[in-house]
């Protein structure tokens, strides 16, 4: 698949954007992914995730989980998003989140390196990993960026939040209960900064190991900039933040 031609302006991986870090942002997206609506709340920032729907293998409920090879999480036509012209969007491509007390592989995660060293195993025994778009009128898809590992993110352990609504605590990998978690995140992450008025189709996703995911999204940008958007130090930010 060819570099893109849309112009678009993506965040750097050692750039800081609105005042935080790629890390940074990935814990939002974390505790924003389990809360009670993980769903665009018409901020500056637009979330994208995969299909999170695992299923036990063979139906145990205490052993692996992983997504259909088919499975997709389809956000196209009437369920796309619509966002203003100055609207950042931040695509989770591959995730692997672990906290301390799960269960990895049969092995209990007691310490914050077991937690580093055991998510990076699950992110990179991935043998496919993708992230296109398309802007209406064009005839094929075009990579976001050049190379998706450049774009890994590690971050310290933050405090993830899952509240008593969550809506996706129990398809995730490791199911979770309501509560506050000591947690780390691996993953790779893209995160543009703007995209001009027209309508596009974002398509992301890999397979690692026994997991797989696919996401397509349709994004129409609308033309009306928003006045708040400054990248003056996170002040100015509209979007809700979950991170603590």
């Amino acid at each position: 698949m060819p570099f893109h031609s849309v112009k678009i302006t993506v965040v750097k991986p050692t750039e800081n954007f609105r005042g935080m870090s790629y890390s940074e942002w990935a814990t939002v997206w974390c505790n924003w992914l389990l809360s009670d609506i993980p769903v665009y709340d018409g901020g500056d920032m637009l979330f994208l995730r995969g299909n999170v729907n695992l299923k036990p293998v063979g139906g145990l409920e205490e052993g692996p989980r992983h997504l259909a090879q088919k499975g997709i999480y389809d956000k196209t036509g009437k369920s796309g998003e619509r966002i203003l012209e100055g609207t950042s969007v931040l695509i989770a491509v591959i995730v692997s989140m672990l906290s301390i007390d799960d269960v990895y592989e049969g092995t209990k995660m007691r310490t914050p390196q077991q937690l580093w060293y055991c998510a990076n195993v699950d992110t990179e025994r991935g043998d496919l990993i993708w992230a296109s778009i398309m802007k209406k009128g064009e005839k094929r898809p075009y990579r976001i960026v050049k190379d998706i590992k450049n774009y890994k993110v590690i971050t310290p352990v933050f405090k993830l939040i899952v509240p008593d609504n969550s809506k996706l605590m129990n398809q995730i990998d490791i199911p979770m209960i309501p509560g506050e978690y000591n947690t780390v995140t691996v993953g790779y992450f893209i995160l543009i900064k703007s995209l001009s008025p027209s309508t596009y189709r974002i398509n992301f996703g890999g397979r690692t190991g026994e997991y797989y995911t696919n996401s397509l999204y349709d994004i129409v940008v609308e033309g009306r900039r928003r006045n708040s958007l400054k990248d003056n130090s996170g002040r100015g930010v509209t979007f809700k933040q979950a991170w603590v």
